[in-house]
């Protein structure tokens, strides 16, 4: 294993990639009893076509990563989460656009858990039958959110925005995809995206890293995988302008609710990426925060309220900076969101606020080298991404207002779309 400490956080973690290629971090955290072990792969909700060393191409149906999640759980010996249950462990799983993630905690031994977990997640076994009463269940659950104002409000700000990018569907995809998955579909997926070449294993522990990855290793040596495919997933080539410029939709909420969001191009470079995200979060916290000196009017004006706030996004291939808010003000608000990107742009910030917020985030991300979750879920992205732990970190300490001016200057806003959501006419006082 190779050791990484690191001073000046005190922080130690081991890594090492087994025979079979499956890549274990292992985070060292003395006199904790809890235990945390994460075990992910790349598939997320946004590859659905991918192409192997051979130039073969692999298209599936959007939801595909969500659907398998939920397949994992069936296997031959039970239920797995009452498996879990039985030995004192919390199990759990979720889909994101770039990852799928299958974890567990415990404060008892690790060991029946940890093995537990690496032979569900490297064996598929389902059935015609099982998948087709799947389908049902699914599209439930996704009916269920759409009923959901806030996850129906970032649906249709996806929707306004991509024309091309599977970002433009929900996680879980649609009835139609959903209902068009087949189980060969599900198999050769999983097959080319599950192999242990492509994971990697995570585990937050107070337990003697070298005894857990002998458990690691004695469950591997005891199985036999084919050999893995090179995958990669295809960039989508995705117009420079908006799907949809304005878009209004009604449903039963007492207040109405706006986006405004512009769509931005995708940084390749990982730690570029970082670096202008965090420039611009920067600027968005020193002018639609606290920080700025109007927003405490804006509050008493009635325009913005507890749901007002702001996010930046950068992908690989696409990117945003959306604003969001319940307000039936709503011009007032979209003003405002103009003057805070001309603030933006204009990429003023006085030396002292930049020390705050720098201080801010880092306390941040201190705070979050106690949480297992944090860690794990970090380890994750960041060995997907190619990123050092804890040069992410310096990224952020090292930005000058002349790398904000430069990003914030060169930010193109001309593809900007607006959603509403409106409450229905009934609920409506007149």
């Amino acid at each position: 294993m190779r050791k990484t400490f690191n001073e000046r956080y005190q922080e130690t973690y081991y890594e090492e990639t087994l025979d079979n290629g499956l890549h274990v971090i292992l985070w060292h955290k003395p006199d904790y009893e809890k235990s945390l072990f994460m075990m992910a792969t790349p598939l997320g909700a946004t590859d659905l076509k991918q192409v192997d060393e051979n130039q073969k191409t692999y298209t599936f149906p959007a939801g595909i990563a969500h659907f398998l999640e939920h397949k994992m759980f069936e296997i031959e010996q039970g239920d797995v989460m009452d498996m879990f249950s039985n030995i004192g462990a919390n199990v759990n799983a979720f889909t994101s656009y770039t990852e799928t993630v299958y974890y567990f905690s415990t404060s008892s031994d690790f060991v029946k858990p940890l093995h537990l977990l690496l032979d569900f997640v490297q064996d598929l076994h389902i059935s015609e039958q099982s998948v087709e009463k799947e389908k049902g269940i699914i599209i439930q659950e996704l009916n269920m959110y759409k009923q959901m104002s806030d996850q129906r409000l970032l649906m249709e700000i996806f929707t306004s925005l991509f024309k091309e990018h599977p970002l433009k569907f929900d996680i879980g995809g649609d009835s139609e995809s959903v209902s068009g998955t087949t189980l060969q579909q599900l198999e050769e997926c999983y097959h080319i995206n599950y192999h242990p070449s492509t994971m990697v294993l995570v585990g937050v522990s107070g337990e003697d890293p070298k005894r857990i990855m002998e458990e690691i290793k004695q469950n591997q040596e005891a199985k036999t995988f084919p050999e893995a495919k090179k995958i990669s997933t295809v960039i989508w080539e995705e117009p420079k302008e908006v799907a949809r410029k304005e878009y209004t939709f009604y449903m039963d909420v007492s207040m109405p609710k706006v986006c405004v969001v512009y769509k931005l191009e995708g940084i390749k470079d990982p730690y570029e990426r970082l670096k202008r995200e965090w420039c611009i979060k920067i600027m968005l916290d020193t002018h639609f925060s606290t920080l700025n000196k109007d927003f405490q009017t804006w509050l008493d004006e009635g325009i913005l309220n507890d749901y007002s706030g702001c996010e930046i996004d950068l992908g690989e291939d696409y990117g945003f900076l959306l604003f969001f808010c319940e307000t039936s003000k709503i011009e007032a608000f979209e003003k405002i969101v103009e003057r805070v990107m001309e603030n933006i742009k204009a990429a003023q910030i006085e030396t002292s606020t930049l020390s705050q917020l720098k201080k801010r985030y880092f306390a941040q991300g201190i705070r979050s080298l106690n949480s297992f979750d944090d860690i794990a879920v970090s380890c994750v992205r960041n060995y997907f991404q190619k990123v050092d732990y804890f040069k992410a970190i310096e990224v952020l300490e090292n930005i000058t207002k002349e790398q904000i001016q430069e990003t914030c200057t060169s930010l193109k806003l001309d593809a900007k779309a607006k959603v509403y959501l409106k409450p229905e006419k009934k609920n409506i006082n007149l």
